[in-house]
């Protein structure tokens, strides 16, 4: 009895240990019949290369040997252009079937790939409607076409939630996949994430729990925790900061368009708005020119505007900055700016409202009727 239960237990043990962590991968190229093609492996925010296939008569197998147990983000390439996104677990058995120009995808032996599919599919539909709509917004912006101005922005916000429910739909469908880590980092343009607000963190909280359940190890997992604790971090960050009342304000410091440094601190005893933006944004330049409206309106009564542009083209700033009676401030540093980061700023454009003690009164009113009360209520106390 002793002798089977030890043979039983020497065969598990060797089963344990022999676990493969290799996945199967077949692709066919149409109309290709000799070429190479590239399989690369996303660590994390690096491409590795992982094996260069020679293809004959337009198809090619090959074994890859995944970093660990878990499912990892595998993409082909053919002369520079990506034609496959994979995401390929141990045990994978996937057949490719895709021309070169990345048309034509058919994959099959991978739900997680499918989905994948799907996803970059719908990312890629609604960047096209963003950027359709953007360059119309800018049109109008130029003719002055104030109505047609207000509908594009109303259907750029209409895009963005329905982008962003989406995501959260795909999120609770599919919650052990790892496809939702492309809509969760997933960004409009380098100022625009879809998820970035505070209580945005619980998306990744979800995720991280749910592939933990499965996948300990994932090198995902970590950096989705990591994101995790950094949300938290800011959430608790942000209740300090919007509960002092009495204590003084951080300062910054930073050139203005006529190279002089200009303290916020200066100041202090008077209404002031702080401002983030960034100038590339049509739609953050034309919060400026609605601003000017409310800053002529109470100017005479002490209010004033500190704004930090977020740019690494100081030339462009100064340019569209000169109209503006107001401090205008940049360091040329763009996202590396250290005001961002006194004032936990996350995403852009970013407006603090303070009244004469120097408490923050309201953060993020954007809406001109809203913000030029909030400002006329600063003034008169």
């Amino acid at each position: 009895m002793k002798k089977i239960l030890f043979i039983l237990l020497s065969v598990l043990l060797v089963a344990g240990c022999g676990k493969s962590k290799k996945a199967t991968l077949k692709l066919n190229v149409d109309n290709l019949q000799e070429g190479k093609v590239v399989v690369s492996v996303l660590d994390i925010n690096k491409m590795n290369v992982v094996d260069t296939l020679t293809l004959k008569k337009g198809g090619a197998s090959v074994k890859l040997d995944l970093p660990d147990e878990s499912p990892n983000f595998y993409y082909v390439s053919y002369n520079g252009v990506q034609i496959a996104s994979l995401i390929l677990a141990p045990g994978d058995k996937v057949k490719v079937s895709v021309d070169t120009l990345g048309k034509n995808l058919k994959i099959s032996g991978s739900e997680e790939s499918v989905l994948l599919q799907q996803v970059n599919s719908d990312i890629e539909k609604g960047q096209k409607q963003f950027d359709s709509l953007t360059v119309q917004l800018l049109a109008c912006d130029q003719i002055g076409d104030t109505e047609g101005s207000k509908r594009l922005r109303y259907e750029l916000g209409r895009l963005y939630v329905n982008q962003k429910q989406g995501a959260v739909k795909h999120l609770v469908t599919n919650p052990f996949s790892f496809t939702n880590i492309p809509n969760l980092y997933r960004r409009f343009n380098a100022n625009f994430p879809l998820f970035a607000q505070l209580e945005d963190g619980v998306y990744y909280k979800q995720l991280s729990d749910s592939l933990k359940s499965k996948y300990p190890e994932s090198a995902y997992v970590k950096v989705l925790d990591k994101e995790v604790a950094e949300f938290y971090n800011q959430m608790e960050l942000s209740g300090r900061f919007n509960n002092v009342k009495e204590s003084s304000f951080p300062d910054i410091e930073l050139p203005d368009n006529k190279a002089q440094m200009q303290k916020l601190s200066q100041l202090e005893g008077r209404p002031f708005m702080l401002i983030f933006w960034d100038p590339t944004d049509n739609a953050q330049k034309m919060l400026n020119a609605e601003i000017e409206s409310i800053y002529n309106q109470y100017k005479g009564k002490g209010f004033e505007i500190y704004s930090v542009c977020i740019s690494t083209d100081k030339a462009y700033w100064n340019a569209i900055t000169n109209r503006f009676p107001w401090i205008n401030v940049c360091d040329g540093n763009g996202a590396n700016c250290v005001a961002l980061q006194t004032y936990n700023v996350t995403a852009l454009p970013a407006l603090f409202l303070f009244d004469k003690k120097g408490t923050i009164v309201s953060k993020n009113v954007f809406e001109t009727a809203r913000l030029s009360k909030a400002v006329s209520s600063v003034c008169q106390e």
